[in-house]
């Protein structure tokens, strides 16, 4: 139990204790009498310890020796007192004194903090636990920073799986110097790793089904570094309530969780029973929309509805029609459109459902309001916005707006709402954002099959502004970055800047240095290339957007003596420039890990300078969606090059990003040696199905084919294929960690044909 009152009641008491003595108190101790003489000594006398200096307790005091003896300002004085938090109770009494009055402060001060001790914890470390409570000896004792701190305590144990522990507090009584031991007293309970949850009566939905809909997880070998294996009371309820509506979705309005009890299976371990009455599946009966006039129930509601006579009763479907209507209306202006569903028994397990819409009025854009921005200028977000002032209030754009600045990823959290404007037929849109840091530097090693180990350091900034020095050249919603690599086998450095909006115009300018030491592409030669580039894209719809850029570059390759005559003849430097021209149309659902959706890219490239070459570049990706979340992708590329192309303009194909089964760009025509001299023609297809494993991990099986074909080369050619498994991670971020080991199925007489292991991290775009 808590000795002391709270926080609250302490405030609401002393506001009553001071408008009691002011109203009382005065006559009793003298002080009214006083009133208008001069105050020539003001002193603090103390009940009980003085854990608060006199200096302290005079400083909330306005009256000062000389002043007049006011009841008011005595009043305000001691109400001041009480406001301060550090006295408990306080009274004011004079006594004459040659010439005036001297006026006493009876004070009795709030405890001050003294140790935090901690009792019966054997799990966690008194110093782990010290963290929760933000109060350091000295302070005054706050009751809530106490509950704070052991709440906070609580939260510990049942992350590291104690969900019985409970925590309790005690202040002690102050010593002579006024200081207050709290001790906090752990009953830690058991552990509760959660390691079985366990279904009765289920017999409409599988175990794994109903799992799905609970935040509480299984622990297993697979998740032992994951939070997986957690559980709490609160957990459990929310996941009642979780399996409850899911049921209730599916038709079974009846359904209800009978019992959910914790069985404890060992010492650290806890079984989780959940028992269902499912009850029957309710039907639909009849659909009824009532309180439609602007709209054509017929054209614009009825033919998109999901809900229909005689279907099962989806809470689902209900949820998206009244959606639905609403949005209709929203896009013509009905801004506070609502249908407000009622489920009506007609007899048996069936339903009728009727919907009431309110239809209300259309509004227009008044004005646009943005808030919270600190470091973003207005200009940034108003032009992400669809929707403009003067316009119809376009709910289905307002959403859009949000969903578009939130994806800007310059914000925690963006608001957009409606406000009543001064007209019946216009309403104001604000727009209130929370800003998060857009800056990041990375520092590390990583590895790859390909280039092996790398250190690099790269520092972006995502909300750049490059005029805006006084602000730290932030808030413009440009892009910066700098990357530094260096390794055994590469060394690398770019720095590039982008304008999203490059004279005021959806179209993004791109602009691009960058240096590379490539030593990983041969054991025969080395390639040097430096040199920069800019160029514009321009979305033309959601899924359709172009692209062009303009490059130069030196490039340099240094052949070794004993090489081919084929890689001797590639040695020198070459002046590189080009111009590409890029058009795709990507409808793929996410860039890291689609589930649906295509993408279709062409592109063109040609070559001046010291070359005159041109290449042909093609794409295609499909991406399907099978039960039980299995991902099948089919992913194909075409690239064609004009003859006399330079070693680094040819097509090449093998490694991790192509043929996983040979090495990287070992597949195609040869030299003598059987070093890859690459070739005039690349195809290649990849087919591959990844399965959920646990969470943040896919399996994957897949199979490539491919030929590179053309160029000098006199050896090698042909079909090259593999099929193989893999791994797919997402340990550290959207961009997955790859694992694959792939087996060569046809091959060239220069190619291994045992089994490879490729490692990567990233997707390619």
């Amino acid at each position: 139990m808590n000795r002391h009152p709270s926080s609250r009641l302490r405030s609401t008491f002393h506001c009553l204790f001071s408008l009691i003595v002011g109203v009382f108190g005065w006559a009793s101790q003298g002080v009214s009498q006083e009133e208008g003489q001069a105050v020539r000594q003001i002193d603090v006398q103390y009940i009980g310890s003085a854990a608060v200096s006199k200096e302290r307790i005079l400083s909330h005091v306005s009256t000062k020796v000389g002043d007049r003896v006011s009841q008011a300002k005595l009043d305000e004085d001691l109400k001041s007192l009480f406001k301060s938090g550090d006295v408990e109770n306080a009274s004011i009494f004079s006594e004459p004194v040659g010439g005036g009055v001297r006026l006493v402060f009876k004070v009795q001060t709030r405890s001050a903090m003294g140790n935090i001790l901690f009792r019966g914890n054997s799990v966690l470390a008194s110093t782990d636990l010290r963290g929760e409570v933000d109060l350091k000896s000295g302070d005054s004792i706050d009751e809530e920073a106490l509950r704070k701190g052991r709440d906070g305590i609580q939260k510990k144990y049942t992350k590291r799986g104690y969900p019985e522990t409970t925590v309790s507090y005690n202040v002690g009584a102050p010593n002579a110097q006024g200081f207050s031991d709290v001790t906090y007293t752990v009953s830690e309970g058991g552990r509760g790793v959660l390691r079985k949850v366990t279904f009765v009566g289920n017999k409409a939905f599988g175990a794994e089904e109903l799992r799905k809909q609970m935040s509480q997880k299984e622990k297993g070998l697979l998740n032992i570094f994951s939070k997986k294996g957690q559980t709490d009371a609160n957990s459990l309820e929310s996941d009642i309530r979780a399996i409850e509506n899911f049921y209730r979705d599916h038709g079974y309005l009846n359904a209800r969780v009978l019992n959910a009890s914790r069985v404890r299976a060992d010492e650290k371990n806890v079984d989780l029973v959940i028992t269902i009455d499912e009850g029957q599946p309710y039907h639909v009966g009849a659909l009824k929309i009532e309180g439609i006039r602007v709209l054509s129930y017929d054209s614009e509601i009825n033919p998109y509805l999901r809900t229909k006579a005689g279907s099962i009763y989806s809470g689902e479907a209900l949820r998206e029609d009244i959606r639905l209507i609403q949005d209709q209306y929203g896009v013509q202006g009905y801004a506070d459109a609502v249908a407000v569903p009622r489920l009506d028994p007609s007899g048996g397990n069936q339903v009728d459902i009727v919907l009431q819409v309110s239809e209300g009025q259309r509004f227009k854009v008044r004005e646009i309001h943005i808030e919270g921005n600190t470091k973003t200028l207005d200009e940034v977000i108003r032009r992400e916005l669809s929707v403009s002032p003067g316009e119809d209030f376009n709910t289905a754009k307002v959403e859009a707006a949000q969903k578009r600045l939130m994806n800007m990823n310059y914000f925690s959290s963006v608001d957009v709402m409606p406000v009543e404007a001064s007209y019946m037929n216009e309403k104001d849109l604000l727009i209130q954002v929370s800003e998060k840091p857009t800056g990041t530097i990375n520092l590390g090693a990583g590895f790859s099959s390909i280039d092996n180990l790398v250190g690099f350091v790269e520092l972006t900034q995502s909300n750049f502004d490059l005029w805006n020095r006084n602000g730290g050249f932030t808030g413009g919603g440009q892009r910066f970055r700098v990357s530094v690599r260096g390794g055994s086998q590469r060394k690398d450095a770019v720095i590039s800047w982008t304008e999203p909006w490059f004279l005021d115009r959806p179209i993004a300018l791109t602009v691009e240095a960058f240096y590379r030491d490539l030593n990983f592409l041969s054991d025969f030669y080395d390639q040097t290339q430096y040199g920069g580039s800019f160029g514009f894209r321009k979305s033309f719809t959601d899924s359709l957007w172009g692209r062009t850029e303009f490059r130069g570059q030196q490039v340099k390759i240094d052949a070794d003596p004993n090489a081919s005559e084929s890689i001797l003849a590639e040695d020198g430097s070459y002046l590189d420039t080009s111009i590409s021209v890029e058009m795709a149309h990507d409808t793929r659902d996410s860039l890291f890990l689609p589930r649906s959706g295509h993408k279709l890219l062409a592109g063109v490239e040609q070559s001046f300078g010291d070359l005159d070459t041109n290449t042909l570049n093609l794409e295609a990706a499909q991406y399907v969606t099978l039960p039980a979340d299995i991902i099948v992708s089919v992913y194909g590329e075409a690239k064609f090059v004009n003859n006399d192309t330079p070693i680094f303009k040819r097509a090449f194909l093998g490694g991790a990003n192509d043929l996983r089964g040979f090495h990287y760009r070992d597949v195609g025509p040869k030299d003598e040696t059987g070093e890859p001299l690459g070739g005039d023609e690349s195809w290649f297809i990849t087919a591959e199905a990844t399965v959920p494993v646990i969470d943040k991990v896919r399996f994957a099986a897949f199979y490539d084919v491919g030929q590179v074909s053309g160029g000098p080369g006199t050896f090698g050619g042909g079909t090259n294929s593999d099929y193989g498994i893999g791994l797919r991670l997402f340990l550290l971020g959207p961009a997955p960690i790859k694992l694959d080991y792939a087996i060569p199925m046809q091959s060239d007489t220069f190619n291994d044909s045992s089994g490879r292991f490729n490692f990567t991290i990233g997707a390619q775009f």
